[in-house]
Formats: C-alpha cells, structure tokens, sequence
C-alpha cells in the first residue's frame, strides 16, 4: 500500500520505556522515513527525542524515576508538593543534565504532533513543536491531572496531559491523510489495568470540561486500539507492542524493570525490522 506514512508513540509515563526501547532500535537501524510523527504524554516526549535523532541518547533519562527531585511519595503525601514534579522533569533532565535538542526538534523535516487536553474546551490540541517552543508543550502534553503540579498555561490557555482526550492519536493520523501507520503500545494485549476509582472520581470533579476523558481513559483507549486493529479501508496500522506485561505503571521507580522494558522495546524494534526486511 503506497501512501504517507506516520509514526503514532503511546503514552503511559514509565510503561513508556517499552517505547524508547523500539524508537533506539528504529534509528540505530536508520529507520526514519515517516512523513509525520505523533505521541501523547510520554510518546509525546519519545517523538521529539526521536525527531532529535536522540532516541538512544534518551534512554538515559529513565533512570531520574528513583531520582527524588523527580518522584517523591513523601512530597505528595505531606502536601509539600507534586508526586511527579513534571516541572522539574523539564528543566533539570530535559533541559540541563540530560539535555534534548530542541533546535534538532524545530529542523525536522516532518510534523511531530503532541497531544494536550484543553482544561476549559475539554477538547484536545494538536501541536506541532516545529513551529513553537519546544518544551512547554512537552510539559503540557504530559502534566498528569492529579499528581503533577498545576496546568501549563501558553497563549492564556491551560492544558493538562493529552492521554485524557486523546491518548492514542492513530485515528487523528489518519483523519490528516496518512495510509500507513505505525503504532506503538506499551502495554500486551489484554485488559488494562482499571484507573484507581477514588482518584478518578476526585480529578473528574476538579476538572469537569475533562470528565469524560478522564472517567471513560481506559474506555477511550480500547477505542483507539480497536480501531487500529481493524482500521477502515485504504489505512494499514503496523502494531509493535510488548509480548508481556513489562511489570511497569504510569509511576515507576524501579530503575531495573524500567531497563528490562527497553531491553524488550529494542528486541521487538528490531524485531519489525527484519520483518519488514522479509515483506
């Protein structure tokens, strides 16, 4: 099947590391020929390291999960502050010590579209960071509604993770005009595990324009996949997803399973390679 070829990343905060994992394999492979690239949360983060040609570069930010300016549960729970400081994921990791390259991201030759949730409209917003400042999307497209800090606010509007109204943006690309699809999950096939009921209840009622995407998220997603498992005539969706459960949730702190999970994402990478070296 001929046609315009996008590159759709899911989120998941660290059940992202399954990603990096096949992105290092694709660019380590010279695999890079897609006419679009679009991520949610962390797959919004993963497509512009990736558009850096930083995917395995990227891979070294993993280990800030057990980094304690990062996560802290004593933080969160004494009210001193978020449990994912996203704020400082940004600037200390992105922007200093681990440092992505934002110009690189700006010269890409293709869109690479993240996803946020505007609070008021409770709708999503698809960016491309070619034509903006970088980083403040990438703090929009994944600031966790309940455990990241306040909205990101840019051009007088605020916007919350991208997962809660779009966290899968394969029909957004093929809606644009791309025919062929890559996808890839961080999860095995089978059902998710369910959203915690009090916290979804207690964000629901925070944001209310956002209540359906965040009661119904793991309903929104079956959606999303579903579609790309039987997608419409005249679009073809590649899924690369993990055999089995990586072990990992949105919140991870053990610095080893999240290593294993690119470990896997690389072999199932390279994996799709060599089939599509077959085809």
């Amino acid at each position: 099947m001929s046609g315009t070829h996008a590159l759709v990343i899911e989120g998941g905060g660290m059940k992202a590391a399954y990603a990096n994992g096949v992105l290092s394999a694709f660019e380590e492979a010279g695999h890079r020929g897609f006419d679009a690239l679009y991520g949610t949360s962390a797959g919004g983060a993963l497509a512009a390291w990736f558009a850096a040609k930083q995917a395995v570069y990227a891979e070294g930010t993993w280990p800030y999960a057990d980094d304690r300016r990062i996560v802290n549960y004593t933080r969160f729970f004494t009210r001193r502050g978020p449990l994912l400081d996203h704020e400082a994921l940004l600037d200390i990791v992105y922007l200093d010590e681990h440092p992505l390259d934002v110009r690189a991201v700006q010269r890409h030759p293709a869109p690479v579209i993240v996803t946020a949730s505007d609070v008021e409209s409770g709708t999503p917003h698809y960016q491309d960071l070619r034509v903006t400042d970088v980083i403040p999307w990438l703090k929009a497209t994944g600031r966790l509604p309940a455990a990241s800090g306040p909205p990101v606010i840019i051009g007088g509007r605020r916007f919350l993770d991208g997962g809660l109204t779009d966290p899968i943006p394969v029909r957004r690309a093929a809606a644009e005009g791309h025919t062929r699809i890559t996808l890839i999950l961080n999860t095995p096939l089978g059902a998710p595990r369910a959203d915690n009921a009090l916290v979804t209840s207690l964000t629901a009622r925070r944001w209310p324009a956002l209540r359906d995407g965040i009661v119904r998220h793991q309903e929104i997603k079956r959606e999303a996949i579903a579609w790309a498992e039987s997608p419409p005539a005249g679009v073809q969706v590649s899924i690369i997803r993990p055999l089995a459960k990586t072990g990992l949730h949105r919140l991870s702190r053990d610095v080893d399973a999240i290593q294993a999970a690119i470990r896997q994402g690389r072999e199932d990478g390279a994996r799709h390679l060599r089939h599509l070296a077959w085809g």
